[in-house]
């Protein structure tokens, strides 16, 4: 199993090389909204609605779902569902404005202090200054609704909300789960 921070145990110390991506995926957070990103792999793939959930989405997630993209297909995927839930899996992040000081924190204290992590995200109402952390939180759950609502296939929806959550090896689906979490985790 490759060593992410999206699945690692609860409690598990991520070796250096994967902080020192984490950190830059953080300075990418922080650079995106400057870049121009070419969203049309994305257009080709997604139904109307689908798009729309895409483009819902902030440009530093757009870009990286389109990182998760090309990574799947620079690996030999193209199972459409695979390559539609890479471009979405993270769309349930757009329920609440998130900041890269709060992505970061989640890393770190799910890495680091898991009880602070579930704490910190245990549901909050929308006014609430945990919202943030309570939506990261669910975000794969809120976007397999969504990607369901958008008309998308119910594999696809089970890939977006388990893309965060150790896969069973034993599940038929479970090569597209680790694609797309190997993915995530590379970009």
């Amino acid at each position: 199993m490759s060593n992410t921070a999206s699945v690692s145990d609860a409690g598990h110390t991520p070796r250096p090389p994967v902080l020192l991506h984490r950190i830059f995926r953080g300075v990418d957070g922080l650079l995106a909204p400057y870049r121009q990103i070419d969203e049309n792999p994305a257009r080709a793939l997604l139904s109307e609605q689908a798009l729309v959930l895409f483009q819902s989405m902030s440009k530093a997630d757009r870009a990286h779902s389109l990182r998760v993209l090309h990574w799947l297909q620079a690996q030999g995927y193209r199972q459409p569902d695979l390559l539609v839930a890479g471009l979405l899996h993270d769309c349930g992040k757009a329920e609440a404005k998130l900041a890269v000081w709060q992505r970061t924190l989640k890393v770190l204290l799910k890495s680091f202090l898991p009880r602070a992590w579930f704490w910190l995200a245990r549901p909050a109402a929308p006014h609430s200054w945990r919202y943030p952390f309570y939506i990261l939180h669910i975000h794969p759950q809120l976007g397999a609704q969504k990607a369901l609502a958008a008309g998308c296939s119910e594999l696809t929806a089970w890939l977006i909300a388990g893309h965060e959550r150790r896969p069973d090896p034993l599940h038929p689906h479970y090569p597209l789960m680790r694609a797309l979490q190997d993915a995530d985790g590379s970009c």
